[in-house]
């Protein structure tokens, strides 16, 4: 028994330290085009700030900045690669099976990759963490849905957008 756990424990360290490498140096996007939200964990500290370009309800691009934990880090990397070309049902189906997998009500996921964290299950002080960029997607996708404009639309651009006289 002991040794399955340390075997567990050890996948969970190698995974993570595999994926951290890959977020490490912050990648920032451009805003505009992009739009940029900045989500943390109360519980751990752990603090994301997640770039997005979203064009036609679909994830163009994504740019980080990662204060983050090994777990933070890792599930912002696994983010990063996937969820370009993705939609915003899409992306909340795969963070809610993320949820029940740390909660321990599910194995499988859409992405595999997600699977280790429930290595982390008994851990959750630091379930926010790996939370977090699916929670900023959610608030990207919430911005970009309310800025949606008809094209057919006539929209006043302001005479002083900077707001001083």
């Amino acid at each position: 028994m002991v040794e399955t756990v340390l075997d567990n424990v050890s996948t969970l360290y190698q995974t993570l330290k595999q994926l951290c490498g890959e977020v490490r140096k912050d990648k920032r996007l451009p805003a505009p085009p992009a739009d940029s939200v900045t989500v943390h964990s109360a519980l751990c500290g752990s603090q994301l700030t997640l770039d997005a370009r979203i064009e036609g309800g679909v994830i163009g691009e994504i740019g980080y900045k990662v204060r983050a934990c090994s777990l933070g880090q890792a599930a912002t990397a696994i983010v990063a690669r996937r969820a370009p070309g993705m939609n915003a049902e899409a992306l909340r189906r795969i963070g809610d099976q993320l949820r029940a997998i740390l909660g321990g009500r599910l194995i499988r996921c859409d992405w595999p990759e997600l699977e280790v964290f429930a290595l982390a299950r008994d851990m959750p002080s630091r379930h926010g963490s790996p939370l977090l960029p699916f929670e900023a997607l959610e608030l990207l996708f919430d911005r970009a849905a309310q800025l949606r404009v008809p094209a057919d639309a006539v929209v006043g651009i302001p005479t002083n957008p900077s707001g001083r006289s």
